[in-house]
């Protein structure tokens, strides 16, 4: 029976328990979307009734800062000084840049035939005596048996609450004044007619109802909820709809509705802003000033004011609504909020399941270029040791002959036997010196390039480098300080070698710059041992390099404590290469630098001078150099 090796039990384990973690991963995977979606869910209905609720409020807070801005003074009432209303409700008026109210109307009480309708002529800034409009039958009929005896309100008449007709659309609520009782504690109150506010149907359906909308239910590529505001059943009810293609069928099952003009839990001063609104004035009215304090609540005022000049301040609310009324209606604009989640949810799936997938391919391509690698590496070996083996027999003979030769083994030693032997013998060993050396370090480097050098101008590169390199490193968030000297010498250079020089360090540069995000390039020209010389600078404000570190950056593979601290990757051939590349240009480099206050790059190009402005070989810049 013949037995797996071992390595290959060690590799089939591994792949089961990869796959077998990766089947765990996705369970718990598919098990914490759902958590997510419901979560989230549950987040966004949450936020839908908010935005409800906040449409609900400010749409209500219109109007019951209407009605408090244009409730008449207790000195109006009991004077009837209608001239002086009349003037405040004007300015009121002139307020808005839109108007909510159509008209102002006072029903006066009194006897049969003192009672009258005064409706306000801004023109003339005077209220008069007009006939009931058509559509107010019903109000004049509901509420005329209220004014037969002034003296003695009807109990069912409730001071300071607005009652909203919807059809008209119109507020109307009695107006009470108070006098102090001698039979019974507290004040007495005396009925004085009704305040009727006509508003302004299309001023609501087309500035106050959209505003709130977008600014409650828009988000930045449009309506997140589709909404509509409905006066009853049927498409004809529309007051409002943000898609003019919407059908008050498709609102059969809203994700939220909710009743317009409802009165809230617990009455509150018409003056405190809602959530979002301050009192400055505005398209429609008055808000508070910034930072103001919030007014009381209503059962804190009191029933009655104290003097007869105190302007009436108890919070008018808006109740006994007529019905149908209103209704404010909102549906997810992907049909609904469980449609919504569900392509979230898919969503979510396709990309866990896009990641495990990518993962587990990447699995399995690092285990086949493992493998790949092994078998490779197993080749260059054997093909090494094989080449290592061919090429030291045939030196071995020539070392073996030349010692002969040298030591007066053969006969025949004459003095050109001898010369020739030991001519024999040291070339021998420095071919085997060399083989060594090859065989050490071939795969670090080829030696230096043969470049066909060219006088040129170093801005001209810089600028090159710059142009395709400042997109990216700008979305990085760095600031490059450019400074190019004008009117430099030219060098000897080689334009792709060169371009790539200056890109390893400024790529250098920004790898090592820390959180600093800038660094600086120039150009200048400078005097040197040799003559002048063109200087190429790149300097950061990053991490540094410790000064024992210095001498060693150039070597290949080598990584410098500090980076090693930072933990920036990095194969330590970088400097090594722009070491190699400028002195095949008869260049050199240098930097200075210190612990944690960034580095300075600087290459020394020797400069042209202008009457040699002519190619150097690239062998003999190598044996300058």
């Amino acid at each position: 029976m013949r037995f797996l090796p071992e390595r290959t039990h060690t590799s089939i384990l591994l792949v089961i328990s990869i796959v077998t973690i990766l089947i765990v991963l996705a369970v718990l995977q598919h098990q914490w979307i759902g958590q997510v979606s419901e979560a989230e869910h549950e987040r966004m209905h949450t936020s839908l009734l908010a935005s409800v609720n906040q449409f609900r409020l400010q749409f209500d807070y219109e109007f019951r800062q209407l009605g408090f801005l244009l409730q008449p003074d207790l000195t109006v009432l009991i004077q009837r000084d209608w001239q002086s209303y009349a003037a405040s409700c004007d300015a009121v008026l002139k307020r808005s840049n839109y108007h909510l109210v159509r008209n102002i109307y006072v029903w006066t009480a009194g006897k049969s035939e003192d009672s009258q309708l005064l409706k306000l002529n801004r023109d003339e800034k005077a209220f008069e005596a007009v006939s009931w409009p058509s559509g107010f039958e019903q109000i004049q009929v509901r509420y005329s048996r209220f004014l037969s005896n002034p003296s003695r309100p009807d109990p069912e008449l409730r001071p300071f609450i607005w009652t909203m007709f919807y059809r008209i659309p119109l507020m109307i609520q009695p107006l009470m004044t108070f006098r102090p009782s001698p039979v019974a504690p507290g004040p007495a109150m005396q009925f004085r007619g009704f305040l009727l506010l006509e508003l302004n149907r299309e001023t609501i359906r087309e500035n106050l109802i959209p505003e709130l909308a977008k600014k409650h239910f828009q988000g930045p590529d449009g309506f997140i909820y589709q909404v509509v505001v409905t006066n009853g059943h049927g498409d004809d009810s529309l007051l409002y709809r943000s898609d003019p293609q919407l059908t008050i069928a498709a609102f059969a099952r809203p994700d939220a509705r909710m009743s317009l003009f409802e009165n809230p839990p617990e009455r509150f001063d018409p003056m405190r802003p809602m959530p979002g609104q301050d009192m400055q004035p505005s398209g429609r009215g008055l808000r508070p000033p910034p930072n103001a304090a919030p007014g009381p609540p209503m059962a804190a005022l009191g029933p009655a004011p104290r003097a007869p000049q105190q302007r009436n301040s108890l919070a008018p609310a808006l109740s006994g609504v007529q019905s149908p009324g209103w209704e404010l209606m909102a549906k997810h604009r992907e049909g609904s909020l469980e449609a919504a989640i569900a392509i979230i949810r898919q969503r979510n799936l396709a990309i866990s399941l896009g990641s495990l997938l990518l993962l587990a391919f990447s699995i399995a391509f690092i285990i086949l270029s493992a493998r790949r690698a092994q078998r490779l590496a197993r080749l260059q070996i054997d093909f090494v040791a094989g080449i290592s083996h061919e090429l030291r027999t045939p030196l071995a003979v020539i070392c073996s002959a030349g010692d002969n030769l040298a030591e007066g083994v053969i006969e025949d030693s004459s003095r050109s036997a001898r010369k020739y032997g030991e001519l024999v013998r040291n070339e021998g060993r420095k071919l085997a010196d060399m083989i060594e050396h090859i065989l050490q370090f071939a795969s670090l480097q080829r030696g230096r390039p043969r470049l066909n050098l060219r006088p040129g101008d170093i801005n001209e590169v810089v600028e090159s480098v710059l142009k395709q390199s400042m997109p990216a490193i700008t979305a990085a968030g760095f600031t490059i300080e450019k400074t190019l000297a004008p009117d430099l010498p030219r060098i000897n250079l080689e334009p792709a070698v060169l371009f790539q020089v200056i890109q390893n360090l400024i790529q250098n540069a920004v790898r090592y710059s820390g959180e600093s995000r800038w660094l600086a390039v120039r150009t200048a020209k400078a005097s040197a041992k040799r003559g002048t010389e063109v200087q190429f600078i790149v300097q950061d404000k990053g991490i540094g390099i410790d000064r024992e570190d210095l001498t060693q950056i150039f070597k290949p593979f080598y990584r410098g404590s500090a980076a090693a601290a930072a933990q920036i990757h990095g194969t330590g051939l970088g400097l090594f290469v722009v070491r190699e590349a400028l002195a095949a240009m008869g260049a050199g480099i240098s930097v200075k630098s210190s612990r944690g206050k960034g580095s300075v790059f600087t290459a020394h190009f020797p400069a042209l001078p202008s009457a040699d402005d002519s190619p150097v070989s690239a062998a003999s810049k190598g044996l300058q150099a």
